[in-house]
């Protein structure tokens, strides 16, 4: 109980480990939610130019549909936004802030509508940022990084395709673009 009680005080209190680990036990809270729920939770998506869908654009990313949903998202959350932490907390929170509300306001004035909901326009904002960023540096580091992530995480681009399954291709496109263009702003 003792390792249980020190890991969970690392994660939860400790930083740089906590600014992933409340997001993450937001989304398994949001998966939770979005079984139990049903339809209802549809309002905390983003609902395109819908009054209730702005205040969803802080919502949005934390709910999923189910758990199948937040276990294609929550993975590659930690693994990319841990190599974004490496870079500097201050960053990381610059980098999921922007990506998480500029995507969302694209998708509230250019989605279709539907409720958008999960954290995967963040995560390939998280890819964007780190392929550009490292694009941009220049630095053997950098590279190396980015070609490991585009080796294990490059398939996600994929997913800026329109689709006919449901899933926002709109969040996937404007994350990549938010996270791409604040590698070069910031």
């Amino acid at each position: 109980m003792d390792l249980l009680t020190a890991w969970l005080e690392l994660a939860f209190l400790t930083r740089p480990w906590a600014l992933l680990a409340w997001p993450a036990a937001a989304m398994v809270l949001g998966a939770l939610l979005g079984g139990l729920g049903g339809a209802s939770v549809q309002v905390l998506g983003i609902i395109p130019r819908s009054l209730p869908g702005v205040f969803a654009l802080v919502t949005a990313p934390f709910m999923h549909v189910n758990l199948a949903h937040l276990f294609a998202n929550l993975p590659p959350f930690l693994v990319l936004g841990w190599l974004v932490l490496l870079r500097g907390e201050e960053l990381f929170v610059q980098v999921s802030v922007g990506i998480a509300l500029g995507s969302g306001l694209l998708v509230w004035l250019l989605g279709r509508k539907a409720s958008h909901m999960g954290m995967s326009g963040v995560i390939l904002g998280y890819l964007g940022f780190l392929l550009c960023a490292a694009w941009r540096s220049g630095s053997l580091a950098d590279l190396g990084i980015a070609a490991v992530v585009f080796v294990f995480y490059g398939g996600m681009l994929g997913a800026v395709a329109p689709a006919r399954d449901g899933s926002s291709w709109e969040a996937h496109l404007f994350g990549l673009l938010v996270g791409a263009s604040l590698a070069w702003v910031l």
